[in-house]
Formats: C-alpha cells, structure tokens, sequence
C-alpha cells in the first residue's frame, strides 16, 4: 500500500528534490538563492499560463506530455517494484531511452533553431551514454544474480564493481547534464534547448519531467550501490544530489 502512495507522491517529492538543489546551488555561490518550494509555485503557475504558440505538428503538441509520462513510468520500477517480471531491468532501460527519445523529438519538432541544437546536442550524448548506461545495468543485475529488479539486493555491490559503480557515476553525470555536459540545455548559448518554444502546460510537462528525470538516477544510484532498502536509499540519494549539485556550481564550461 505504503509503495502507491509513494508513487502518487513522486512528482511533489521531484519538486521538493528541485528546490533543494536550488536553494544548495544557490548557497555553494553564496547567494540566498529561491525557497524551496519555488518549484511548486513555478509549475503551478504554467498550468494556469495559456500556450504562445501553437502549431498543426501533433509532435510539437504532444511530445512534452508523452516526456513526462514516461519519465515517470521508470519509477514503476525504482525505488520500488509496482511492476515486476522476469527480465524488466530490459524493460526500464528501454522506457530511459524513450524518455530521452522524447525530449529530443520535442526539440526538433518545434522550428525553432535553439531548440533544434539542443536536441542535436542531446542525441549526440546520447551516443555516448545510452550504450554505456545500458553495459552497466546488466552488469550490476549479473553480479547480483537476479532475473527482475524486485528480488534486487545489492549487498554492497559497490565493493565487488568499482569499476562499474565509478562508470555509473560517470554516465549520470551526463545524464543530468551536470556542467560542462550541459551542452543540450545551455542558458548562455542556446537559452533553454529543446524546451524553448514551448509556454504554458507544455513547458510545465517538461519541466516536471525534468525534476523526475533528476529524482530517478538520483534514487538509482545509491539502489544500484547500496540496495534496495528505502531508508538507506532516501538519506543517500540526498548526498548524492549534493554531490551532483556541488559538481554543477563548482565547475565551469570550457570554451576552445
């Protein structure tokens, strides 16, 4: 029972998750920063907001929600099994790409040339990620033996992969798009990528589904590492998004 309310309670936990990071962003740049619930009042606000433009493109129009939808179908299987079969760990890396498909489909199909760029970038990471993503999941489900992600128990995994576990940290990284592999969302050169013809409920999908997004490889990587307890996934998955955001405020863009 307690795993479906948990469910239903993701998305607000995303949003308490995005203005934490804000607020320790803000902080680590000395700055006081936005409160913490900045983030409920920012997607409230675009559900209330009426879109600027709109287009015939059913790609345009429905892209964003079909980015949130399957963003949030991954925790179907993280931190908890609502679904559980045989070989689903196939299934969630699957529903990773497709998000990610999503996001980059969202870019292209909105005629604008930052968003195109952004979406460019995006695939390009893409490249070098995804497959590298996919090695070290079905490395960590061998090593612990097991047919589906219910029956996952790390039993510090961490200590028998470090190669895998540095690797993972590695692709989330980018993942996250954690400076300088920020390249498909870069404010100062093509203002928001793939999102940024979009206004209203679309923007609001996609930046809801960007949080969750941030929130999943963030509960990922202590699961993978440490096991599938939620109190120890809970506190770890806090110093994990320390860690990412400190990476973020503390390291510049490099320009050739």
């Amino acid at each position: 029972m307690y795993e479906i309310i948990f469910f239903f309670l993701i998305p607000f936990i995303a949003m308490f998750y995005e203005g934490l990071r804000r607020k320790i962003n803000a902080r680590l740049q000395n700055r006081i920063g936005p409160p913490i619930v900045q983030p409920f009042y920012d997607i409230k606000k675009l559900f209330q907001k009426k879109k600027l433009k709109s287009q015939n493109d059913p790609f345009f129009e429905y892209s964003p929600f079909f980015y949130f939808l399957s963003t949030y179908a991954l925790f179907l299987f993280i931190p908890f099994s609502m679904i559980a079969f045989n070989f689903d760990f196939i299934v969630l890396v699957y529903i990773t790409i497709l998000s990610s498909a999503f996001y980059v489909l969202s870019g292209l199909s909105s005629d604008n040339p930052f968003g195109i760029i952004g979406s460019m970038r995006e695939m390009i990471l893409m490249i070098t990620y995804e497959i590298a993503f996919v090695i070290i999941i079905f490395n960590f489900i061998i090593k612990a033996n097991i047919l589906s992600l219910a029956n996952f128990n790390s039993n510090l995994l961490l200590l028998s992969l470090p190669i895998s576990s540095a690797a993972l940290a590695a692709v989330l990284l980018v993942e996250l798009h954690v400076t300088p592999l920020d390249s498909p969302e870069a404010s100062t050169e093509i203002m928001s990528g793939s999102r940024t013809e979009y206004s209203g409920r679309n923007l609001a999908f996609m930046e809801l589904a960007t949080y969750l997004k941030r929130l999943f490889f963030v509960f990922l990587m202590p699961m993978l590492l440490f096991g599938k307890n939620i109190f120890i996934i809970l506190p770890l998955s806090l110093l994990f998004l320390f860690i990412y955001t400190f990476t973020q405020a503390t390291t510049p863009r490099y320009v050739s």
